[in-house]
C-alpha cells in the first residue's frame, strides 16, 4: 500500500463530503426540522441514515457507471418529488397541531417514531443522490477500488466521516435557535418545511421536463 496514494483518496473523500453536507437539500431541510423540533442530540443517529440509505445508489453506481439513462433520474426524480411533498404535508399538519415546547418534551427519535424510515426513504427517492455519485463520487471510487479495496474503503471512510460530521455541526448550529425562544424556533420550521415543498416542485418539474 502506497501511503500516498491512501492519503490522496481520504482527502479526496473529505474534500467531497464537505460540501455534500452543506449543499441544501430535502434530507437536510428535513435534518434541520427534526433538530429544531426535537433537539439535536435527540435528532442526531438521523445524520449517519445516509450510512444505509446509500448502499443501494453506491453499488448500482460502481456496477452501471456510464451505463444509467437519463429516464432513470427522471423516475428518481418524480418520485422523489412525490415524496418530498408528502413529507412536507405531514410536517405542516404536525407543525399546526403541537406546539414546539409540547414536541420538545415528549417527542423522542427512534425507529418506532417513523423518523428513520421517512428520512431513508428522503435520501433514497433523492435524483441528486444519484446522480453525485454518477457524475463525481462515482469515478472516483471505481478509480480507487480498480488499485485496491483498501484505497476504495478509506475514499468512503473519509467521504462519510466528513457528510456526518457536517450534518451533526448543521443540526447544532440550528438547534441553538431554542434560546431564541419557540416561536422563532416555530417560524424556522415552517420555513423548513416550505423549503420542502419548493425542493419537491422542483424535484417533480426535473423529472417531467
Amino acid at each position: 500500500m502506497n501511503l500516498e496514494t491512501f492519503f490522496q483518496y481520504l482527502l479526496q473523500g473529505m474534500v467531497l463530503g464537505l460540501p455534500a453536507a452543506a449543499t441544501p437539500g430535502p434530507f437536510q431541510t428535513y435534518l434541520i426540522n427534526q433538530s429544531l423540533a426535537k433537539g439535536w442530540r435527540q435528532a442526531a443517529t438521523l445524520a449517519f441514515i445516509p450510512l444505509i440509505s446509500d448502499i443501494p445508489a453506491v453499488l448500482t453506481i460502481t456496477i452501471l457507471l456510464n451505463r444509467l439513462t437519463e429516464n432513470f433520474l427522471q423516475i428518481i426524480s418524480i418520485i422523489g418529488g412525490l415524496f418530498v411533498l408528502y413529507m412536507a404535508w405531514g410536517l405542516w399538519r404536525q407543525w399546526r397541531t403541537q406546539g414546539v415546547n409540547d414536541t420538545l418534551v415528549t417527542t423522542n427519535t427512534h425507529w418506532g417514531d417513523g423518523a428513520y424510515w421517512r428520512g431513508l426513504l428522503m435520501n433514497l427517492l433523492s435524483p441528486g443522490l444519484y446522480a453525485f455519485w454518477a457524475l463525481v463520487s462515482g469515478p472516483i471510487l471505481v478509480s480507487a477500488l480498480q488499485e485496491s479495496w483498501i484505497y476504495g474503503a478509506t475514499f468512503l471512510v473519509g467521504f462519510y466521516c466528513t457528510l456526518i460530521g457536517g450534518f451533526l455541526g448543521i443540526m447544532i448550529v440550528f438547534d441553538q435557535a431554542h434560546r431564541l425562544g419557540s416561536r422563532f424556533v416555530r417560524i424556522l420550521m415552517l420555513i423548513s418545511i416550505i423549503v420542502l415543498i419548493l425542493f419537491g416542485v422542483f424535484m417533480l418539474s426535473k423529472g417531467v421536463i
